[in-house]
């Protein structure tokens, strides 16, 4: 039985690219900080993982399943949707994307449904559920459609772009969303060609693996530098097992005084002035914060910083000179840089384009 069973190269490709997607879902599900910052990079990669699949397995399971091409169509189809939305994270890391920019994930069953009703009006043979012989050529058209106007959100947010460079791992998550749109454009190039009668020679479903393949590689190798709390889930574990019980009554009270009493408020609050309160040293107060949060002292501050003035971005009025006062920061500029580097845009993107 295993010796019947033998894979020709584009299959080959296709195995490789399915199970490299299934090697960074476990890695992202495993190493990142916090679940909600991944879920598009799940379901893009779970959607290419079963676009490789499709591929895999057309040629052993195609005959006996109905629609088959149908339904490698659509696979193959939403990866443009769900790349436009990864570009738009990409962009802002830990910010999903607007409940206005998930409504592209549509355009699959429009396209679905408006290609059956064309092939059905052009085929007398069509029938409900049945076969119908044009429905790939008209779903190819549409797809091109759909994948172009799906590309042109990303033209109409392009202000989300302008800093990027300046941000943490800025350099490497530009350079990704520049190659998976241009990636983009190569599907969608290759899914033009279908449609016209112009034959160029080439193996579109080979070509499409290796695009896919391309950007796969890409994200393997800049995963750690694009996702920068990679692994802090994983340390956090570990000082909690080990953090003894006094340290853990301390960190707790200087949890309190964060909530509570907002410290962090004041610019000028020192290290040596949370040290004076609790009544213990410098280098107690820095082995617990280091041990209980897992961050530094000006880490912890800032982070409370900033959540602070997100909520006051989205709810008020006030301009972001004087929120960055307000929670504490000393300097505008300063501000900026931090909100930058915790929420991976500007303040006045996020007050901008984030659904209140």
């Amino acid at each position: 039985m295993i010796d019947s069973i033998r894979f020709n190269i584009p299959e080959v490709l296709s195995l490789i690219g399915a199970f490299q997607c299934v090697y960074i879902i476990v890695h992202i599900v495993f190493r990142v900080e916090k679940l909600a910052y991944v879920i598009l990079p799940i379901l893009y990669f779970t959607c290419l993982s079963l676009a490789f699949s499709a591929d895999l397995a057309r040629r052993f399971v195609s005959d006996s399943t109905p629609h088959y091409d149908v339904i490698a169509w659509s696979i193959w189809m939403s990866v443009t949707p769900l790349s436009v939305l990864l570009i738009i994270q990409l962009a802002r890391i830990k910010t999903l994307p607007s409940l206005v920019n998930w409504t592209i994930l549509f355009i699959v069953p429009i396209a679905l449904v408006a290609g059956a009703s064309l092939s059905s009006a052009t085929n007398e043979v069509c029938s409900f559920g049945g076969s119908c012989p044009g429905i790939i050529d008209w779903l190819n058209i549409l797809g091109v459609i759909g994948g172009a106007f799906s590309l042109l959100i990303i033209w109409m947010q392009r202000n989300l772009f302008t800093d990027i460079l300046a941000q943490k791992a800025g350099k490497e998550r530009y350079w990704l969303i520049l190659s998976l749109i241009v990636i983009n454009i190569c599907l969608l190039a290759l899914g033009a060609s279908s449609t016209t009668r112009i034959e160029l020679g080439l193996n579109v479903s080979v070509v499409r693996t290796v695009l896919g393949l391309m950007f796969v590689y890409l994200v393997s190798t800049s995963l750690f530098r694009i996702y920068p709390n990679a692994l802090s889930l994983s340390y956090q574990r570990k000082t909690e097992t080990t953090i003894s019980d006094e340290d853990k009554e301390l960190g707790e009270k200087i949890e309190s005084l964060l909530h509570l009493e907002k410290i962090y408020h004041e610019a000028t609050y020192s290290r040596s002035d949370l040290a004076r309160e609790l009544g213990v040293a410098d280098g107690t107060v820095s082995r617990v914060i280091n041990t209980y949060f897992n961050k530094s002292f000006p880490q912890l501050l800032n982070e409370y910083r900033i959540d602070d003035s997100k909520r006051l971005l989205l709810e008020t009025d006030a301009s972001i000179k004087v929120i960055s006062e307000e929670v504490g920061f000393n300097s505008l500029p300063s501000f900026n840089r931090v909100f930058k580097e915790v929420v991976g845009q500007s303040p006045s993107s996020y007050r901008k384009y984030t659904v209140k």
